[in-house]
C-alpha cells in the first residue's frame, strides 16, 4: 500500500504545482526569446502537460491498487 500512496501524493503535488512549474519551464527554455503573442498559449500547453503527467501518475497508483486487490482474492 505504501507504493500507491507515493503515487497519489506525487500526482497531487505535480497537479497543484503545474502552474508554477509551467512558468519556470517557459523561463528556462525560452530565456532569450520574445514571446509577445504566443506566451499565453505556450504557458497553457506547459501547464496542461504537467497536469496530464500528474493524472497519468495517479492512474498508475489506481491500477496498482486494483491489481493489489485482485492478488488478495
Amino acid at each position: 500500500m505504501k507504493k500507491q500512496i507515493k503515487y497519489f501524493l506525487i500526482s497531487f503535488i505535480i497537479i497543484f504545482l503545474s502552474a508554477p512549474l509551467g512558468y519556470k519551464t517557459i523561463n528556462i527554455i525560452y530565456r532569450n526569446k520574445n514571446l509577445s503573442g504566443e506566451y499565453i498559449t505556450i504557458l497553457n500547453g506547459f501547464i496542461h502537460s504537467f497536469m496530464l503527467i500528474g493524472i497519468l501518475i495517479f492512474v498508475i497508483g489506481v491500477v496498482n491498487v486494483l491489481v493489489g486487490k485482485n492478488d488478495k482474492l
